[in-house]
């Protein structure tokens, strides 16, 4: 296929199929196609047969499920772990977004949960869309956008302007005042750097700032009672942890990823393609 494509790891699950859900109205607003993945894990020769068998009837109907809606899709096995076939089909030049489902905390398979699902999007080079089994679909308007200390947090500000771009979404700079832990400069730097991008791609977009009134260790409880109220349609965070917070990031992103509101999020890793 000559046009970029979305990559989805399946599973057959309630949660992957949430994540084509939002990979076929993602489709049709930026004209991809979409690629089907599904990853057969160590099982016995004879299991393996059988079960082959099965995924491959399962992909070609979700497959012709989609081309039905006038999408090109493709679908491809892959024998292996989940943490590394998912980034080896997700980083193929071809390829400019993955959307993955997650159970979540109350998930049946473990390897498939927000912390699971964090180590794999972090080997990944481009933007990453994370789905919960009852996501809400609001075409991803407004966009949550927490400020973060990351040193390669320009990628993240690029990415989410340009999906913002596709979607027609407005973004919400997001950041949250703390007496006794002012704002550092590279978060005062990041946030003018993100202005700047929103405003040269001319994306639609406002700063919010508050102050601290939830009391937790980190951000995100708050972040999500705001993201809650203004009826957000997703969170753009940076997958991996930043050094200014390291202590509670981790933490604060397993909480993102498995909000109980069920806002998509959408991530970015920041390294670059090899």
């Amino acid at each position: 296929m000559s046009k970029k494509r979305i990559v989805v790891p399946v599973d057959f699950t309630t949660a992957s199929e949430q994540a084509v859900k939002q990979a076929i109205i993602i489709s049709r607003t930026t004209d991809s196609s979409i690629l089907l993945f599904h990853c057969m894990e160590q099982r016995s020769p004879e299991k393996r047969i059988t079960d082959l068998k099965l995924v491959e009837e399962n992909l070609e109907k979700l497959s012709a499920h989609i081309e039905s809606e006038g999408i090109q899709c493709s679908h491809i096995i892959a024998d292996g772990s989940i943490f590394d076939q998912i980034p080896a089909i997700a980083n193929r030049s071809d390829n400019y977004m993955m959307i993955i489902g997650t159970h979540g905390i109350q998930g049946i398979k473990q390897k498939m949960m927000g912390a699971d699902i964090l180590k794999i999007v972090r080997k990944i080079y481009i933007p990453c869309l994370i789905v919960q089994e009852e996501c809400i679909t609001n075409y991803s308007n407004p966009v949550v956008f927490p400020v973060g200390g990351h040193l390669n947090f320009k990628k993240l500000a690029e990415s989410t302007a340009d999906y913002a771009l596709k979607t027609g979404a407005e973004i919400h700079i997001f950041s949250i005042n703390r007496k006794g832990d002012p704002i550092s400069e590279t978060i005062r730097q990041n946030t003018a750097q993100a202005k700047e991008i929103f405003t040269n791609k001319s994306v639609k977009f406002k700063h919010h700032s508050e102050d601290a009134y939830v009391i937790s260790v980190g951000y995100a409880k708050q972040t999500l009672k705001y993201a809650n109220l203004i009826g957000a349609g997703l969170l753009s965070i940076m997958s991996v942890n930043s050094d200014e917070h390291y202590y509670f990031a981790q933490s604060d992103k397993e909480t993102m990823v498995n909000n109980e509101y069920n806002i998509p999020v959408f991530c970015v890793s920041g390294i670059e393609a090899e």
